[in-house]
């Protein structure tokens, strides 16, 4: 694809928001969790996040899935992305090095790698193994 086709894709619109909308939400995340403990940041987090679920289920007219595996694999998504959440709330509530946490937990999307090599059979390119070294090798130095 080239440059100009990238630049019109739908994706990549939405990348950018959520990685704005993410890094707010990382800055945000320390700041409440220097003054309160972690459940309570997870809590409020998923208050939070109920006007977004309420907005999305009217502008579908309240219909809701029928698909029971894809309904499990959401609540599950929940589930793991709660306890990661509180887990994160930790990290920030301990007064660690707010960007090295971030970064540390940023490198999520290698485990997604390596579980849709191994579950979903895809392949990597040389090049995209060499990124997962450099990522890799990057939190390294990072942590220094």
């Amino acid at each position: 694809m080239s440059l100009r086709e990238n630049l019109k894709a739908t994706w990549l619109w939405y990348s950018v928001l959520c990685v704005f909308c993410w890094g707010a939400w990382a800055l945000l995340s320390k700041l409440g969790s220097r003054e309160i403990p972690p459940e309570t940041m997870q809590f409020l987090f998923t208050v939070g996040t109920l006007p977004v679920a309420i907005a999305l289920l009217v502008s579908r007219r309240f219909k809701l899935e029928k698909s029971k595996k894809g309904i499990s694999y959401a609540v599950v998504n929940g589930i793991l992305s709660g306890v990661g959440g509180l887990t994160l709330f930790a990290a920030y509530h301990t007064n660690g090095n707010t960007s090295l946490i971030t970064v540390a937990t940023a490198l999520y999307p290698m485990i997604t790698v390596v579980l849709a090599v191994l579950i979903l059979r895809e392949r990597l390119s040389a090049t995209q193994l060499l990124g997962l070294a450099f990522a890799g090798a990057a939190i390294v130095l990072f942590s220094f």
